[in-house]
């Protein structure tokens, strides 16, 4: 029987992939700590020259100009009796690490011409985890989902434990951009397990289910951090979800389609069985799985596509491994490529733009982070149903739009209390436009996520999402960056996402709506895709396209219902074509991909 049917008789939601989904939920909490938790460690403490021991601050170090209430933090008077020049400090600074505890910037006086070092570690930790996502997903592939994800995690714990004991800024750098490296060998192969243990209908929601506890673990660590106020401890009790993981990862299973696509076929019929009698079911048929029809259609599919690939590319790349990445780069796939990768860019600039401007806010810290990570949770989740019932398209746009117009808000808001120096009577408005504008740019991945797997053609939708995420990355690497030239230039880091969003929502009219309609197998079934859907100027290439199904003997109303409301399976690779075979088959199977949903409602 087929993989799926295996699946099916050995309990589609047993033992076995509740042990999956314990997995990558727990370390779903260990990636949003490690992320955010430089909010915490790098906290930047009220601060001021040390001065003489019987000196007076009003005699040793000038005033703020514009805020006579505050003292300078990186200046103190050359001579106290004439108080008419000044000097940066000569003897350290004194840090007031009552509210905010000890922090890596008190620690090692990353503050004044140092202050841009803690936005640069997370940048730095951030672009680990971009090469461990070319690194993770390569090995994971050639080696099993289960031995890296073991190996991985062992390393993982180690590199975090010694963080808590840098002894310098340079240590602690390297060697969270090693752990950034590592997590995503813990972190990537048990997402893909979960997902290849899954039949189509469960997908969708259990597939979502680490994301929203990512949102969880944030609220979490907001309560660890009011009560540890040191980053050393506070570090190393962020590691726990990742140390309880090693004591039941050796349960976790190999991947079943893993071993059957690399022909591993005893280890793949052992697995099963394994999985079968771990659920609990009594009367599995063994063996279960044949492999020797299926592999043989397989052997002459790959042969011819590897053939036709080949005759495509030989003029631009003269080896078969280039096609798939070339294939990104060539029309029409390379319309979805560009925007689909922007998408994500603008979603990680929002994302972590508002993430780590928390600690900017008025009123308390701790507060605010449990505030911000708190409005996470319904952003996860509402836009599935709503995407259910109306498509990725327009919502994507509307939230994509009502962020930069909230960000404009922002921006005037700030400006008005900055020059009307009442900043307490703006403190609410400026903190209530920051949540609204971090749920409204949570509320946009769902969609980002949808679209990419519904888009890119089966042959490099893998590859399609990798490329795209990976470029995505530029957009939380930088953040922390664009932050710090706040400094220098006031509110760039929203002007710069404010731009970002408004020319991601004016590419989005160049996307199809895939909403009703079967994912593209090929270049000419994303081309069809793109002339009967597009947003921009559907009207005309409407004609076109019926005129073209026409011409086939197509009746192009019969394409639609299939995928209504499919979720993100970056993973999922058995989808339909777009030939006669399917297209007769699509109203028979219509509303199967919905059910996991359905069920919830």
């Amino acid at each position: 029987m087929e993989i799926d049917e295996a699946l099916e008789r050995a309990k589609p939601l047993g033992r076995t992939q509740g042990l999956i989904s314990t997995t990558a939920g727990v370390l779903a909490f260990e990636l949003s700590w490690i992320i955010l938790s430089v909010v915490f460690i790098a906290e930047n403490p009220p601060h001021h020259c040390t001065v003489c021991e019987n000196c007076t601050l009003e005699d040793s170090i000038p005033v703020q100009e514009g805020n006579p209430l505050m003292f300078e933090q990186c200046l103190e008077y050359v001579n106290s009796e004439w108080k008419n020049e000044t000097q940066l400090c000569s003897n350290g600074w004194h840090y007031y690490t009552e509210l905010y505890g000890d922090s890596i910037v008190s620690d090692w006086d990353l503050v004044c011409d140092k202050d841009s070092l803690p936005g640069l570690s997370q940048s730095i930790m951030l672009a680990g985890f971009a090469v461990g996502s070319i690194l993770a997903g390569t090995a994971a592939d050639k080696y099993g989902r289960r031995p890296v994800t073991i190996a991985s995690i062992l390393l993982f714990n180690i590199v975090g434990i010694a963080v808590s004991f840098s002894p310098n800024y340079a240590t602690f750098v390297t060697l969270r951009f090693l752990l950034g490296v590592i997590f995503r060998g813990v972190q990537l192969p048990p997402l893909v397990t979960l997902i290849e243990f899954l039949i189509p209908k469960h997908r969708a929601i259990f597939g979502n289910i680490p994301s929203v506890i990512f949102s969880l673990a944030l609220v979490i660590m907001s309560g660890i951090a009011y009560w540890i106020r040191n980053w050393r401890i506070f570090h190393v009790v962020l590691m726990v979800p990742s140390i309880v993981t090693m004591t039941f990862i050796w349960l976790q299973p190999e991947s079943v389609r893993w071993l059957s696509s690399h022909g591993k076929h005893e280890a793949a019929e052992k697995w099963m069985q394994k999985v079968a009698k771990f659920n609990g079911v009594k009367d599995f048929p063994k063996p279960a799985l044949k492999f020797s029809e299926k592999e043989e259609k397989n052997e002459v599919t790959q042969e011819n596509e590897s053939d036709d690939w080949v005759k495509d590319n030989e003029k631009v790349a003269g080896k078969k491994k280039t096609y798939i990445l070339f294939e990104l780069f060539r029309p029409p796939t390379f319309l979805v490529t560009c925007v689909l990768s922007w998408l994500w860019v603008t979603y990680t600039l929002l994302y972590f733009g508002f993430a780590l401007t928390t600690g900017n806010l008025a009123g308390d810290f701790y507060l605010n982070f449990f505030l911000s990570s708190l409005v996470e949770l319904p952003a996860r989740i509402i836009p599935l149903f709503i995407i259910k019932r109306i498509g990725s398209l327009i919502p994507l746009i509307t939230l994509l739009i009502a962020s930069g117009i909230c960000m404009i808000a922002l921006v005037i808001t700030d400006n008005l209390a900055v020059r009307s120096m009442q900043l307490d009577n703006y403190d609410w408005l400026v903190t209530t436009l920051s949540l609204v504008g971090k749920f409204l740019a949570v509320c946009c991945f769902p969609a980002i996520n949808l679209l990419q797997t519904e888009l890119f053609p089966t042959k490099v939708r893998t590859a399609g999402v990798g490329f795209s995420q990976l470029v995505g990355n530029l957009g939380s690497i930088s953040s922390p960056m664009l932050i710090y030239l706040d400094k220098f230039v006031p509110n760039i880091s929203f002007i710069t996402m404010i731009a970002s969003a408004f020319l991601s929502a004016f590419l989005c009219l160049f996307l199809p709506e895939t909403r009703g309609t079967i994912q593209p197998d090929t270049r000419e079934d994303l081309r069809n895709l793109l002339q009967t859907k597009r947003l921009l100027s559907c009207t005309c290439k409407k004609v076109s396209s019926e005129e073209s199904h026409t011409s086939h003997g197509e009746n192009p109303g019969t394409v639609s219902g299939i995928v209504d409301g499919q979720e993100n399976m970056a993973f999922e690779r058995e989808t339909p074509s777009l030939n006669s075979e399917n297209i007769s088959k699509v109203n028979e199977n219509e509303g199967q991909e919905n059910i996991a949903l359905d069920e919830v409602e």
